[in-house]
C-alpha cells in the first residue's frame, strides 16, 4: 500500500496566532501524533501573499493507518486537554485533504 498524506491549510487571525499554533504543535500535537506513528512531512506559514496561513502535511503509512491514527490521537487525553483548547480559537477556517505523493518524491524520502 502507498503512503498517504494529509494536507491541512488553515487561516489564523494574526501573526501571534501563527506563533501560538507553532508552539502548540511543537509542544503537544507533534509528540501526540508521533505516538501513533504519524510523521510530520511539512509545516509552513505564509510569508508573501495572503497572510496568516498555515499549511501542515502529515505522513501516514497508508490510508488505513490514517484512519486508525486519527481516531486514536483524537481520543488521546493530551490532545483533548492540552492541544485542542490551545488552538480552537486561533483557527478561523481550515481545509483538509488527503493526497498521494508522486513516484519521484517517494524515492527521495528513502534517502
Amino acid at each position: 500500500q502507498k503512503p498517504a498524506y494529509e494536507s491541512s491549510l488553515g487561516l489564523v487571525g494574526s501573526e501571534r496566532g501563527i506563533r501560538d499554533s507553532m508552539e502548540a504543535v511543537r509542544e503537544v500535537a507533534l509528540p501526540v501524533r508521533e505516538r501513533y506513528g504519524v510523521r510530520l512531512a511539512g509545516w509552513y506559514f505564509s510569508d508573501i501573499g495572503e497572510q496568516n496561513q498555515v499549511i501542515h502535511i502529515w505522513a501516514y503509512r497508508d490510508y488505513s493507518h490514517y484512519q486508525e491514527a486519527r481516531e486514536s490521537f483524537r481520543k488521546d487525553p493530551q490532545w483533548i486537554n492540552d492541544y485542542t483548547p490551545r488552538v480552537k480559537d486561533l483557527i478561523l477556517r481550515q481545509r483538509n485533504q488527503m493526497m498521494q505523493a508522486s513516484d519521484f518524491f517517494e524515492e527521495r524520502l528513502k534517502t
